[in-house]
């Protein structure tokens, strides 16, 4: 079992629970289902196309997708842990700025631990 956390930014908002409440009922259904999966198998996923790195990203961020709904993750191995930083639903012409969007997150991330 692999730990999973929503981050929380200094100004106490938790970016992936948030978009995760506006969600239709049916994507949050599918999209906690992956986080399960990813809390049951971790970095195994990756031989699947579950969860994916992110292209140009450092080694530790990733993608977790559940259809259209992704979420920006990372995995901090000095705490065995993956961190949910980020989540949005994937159009053709939004995945740049919301992965842009995720790295600034996790900047963010690693400057206040």
């Amino acid at each position: 079992m692999w730990d999973i956390e929503y981050y929380t930014r200094p100004n106490g908002d938790q970016p992936v629970r948030d978009w995760l409440n506006r969600l239709p009922v049916e994507h949050r259904r599918v999209i906690a289902a992956k986080i399960v999966s990813l809390a049951d198998h971790g970095i195994e996923l990756l031989a699947t196309k579950m969860l994916e790195r992110i292209l140009g990203a450092d080694r530790d961020f990733y993608e977790l997708r559940g259809g259209r709904c992704r979420i920006a993750v990372y995995f901090n191995g000095e705490a065995q842990k993956f961190i949910l930083l980020h989540g949005f639903t994937k159009t053709r012409d939004n995945e740049r700025r919301e992965i842009a969007r995720a790295r600034d997150i996790l900047h963010e991330y690693l400057q206040t631990r």
